[in-house]
């Protein structure tokens, strides 16, 4: 008995498929890809009623030049996991008056598509800052405009975009 110890008959190696398993039944059992399974079932128009998007800022009324800090949510509301299909190769962006990330200059972005996952029922959070200045040339900033700016939030998604959005709104005295 001792020899079948000492010559690591019994030993189980994840990298040799020839190595005895201790249990083929737990195992087989429980492999399902559930994202694959729910790529297929879940059709893309009803993907984008799946997540919802929120938007916060820490107050509702900030003074010139004061940085403005927000929360973004996102939430699966399915007991499936969820894999949105975006147009480029980030998950979500912000833009403050339609301008992303509070910049008047048009960004770059490379054409690739990617995705955007989320496990069975999951909770994303984010936490970003503004400076209060929009970008209006390469080298040139300005401090944002006194009264009410509208920020926004959204996955680019390729199929129903207009639903993976939130908004909320902010004085500057």
């Amino acid at each position: 008995m001792r020899r079948v110890y000492d010559s690591e008959a019994l030993r189980r190696d994840d990298d040799d498929p020839f190595s005895p398993v201790e249990d083929d039944e737990s195992a087989s059992r429980n492999h399902v890809n559930w994202t694959n399974l729910s790529h297929a079932l879940v059709p893309q128009a009803i993907r984008s009623r799946a997540i919802a998007v929120d938007v916060e800022t820490d107050k509702d009324r900030y003074e010139p030049g004061e940085e403005i800090h927000f929360g973004v949510t996102f939430a699966n509301r399915f007991p499936l996991p969820i894999t949105i299909v975006t147009e480029t190769p980030k998950s979500w962006e912000w833009s403050i008056d339609g301008n992303p990330k509070g910049s008047e200059v048009p960004a770059d972005h490379p054409e690739d598509r990617s995705t955007f996952h989320f496990s069975r029922s999951e909770r994303k959070r984010f936490r970003r800052s503004w400076s209060g200045r929009v970008r209006v040339d390469e080298k040139e900033w300005r401090s944002a405009e006194r009264g009410e700016h509208t920020l926004g939030v959204g996955i680019d998604a390729v199929n129903g975009a207009e639903k993976l959005r939130a908004e909320t709104t902010f004085q500057i005295e």
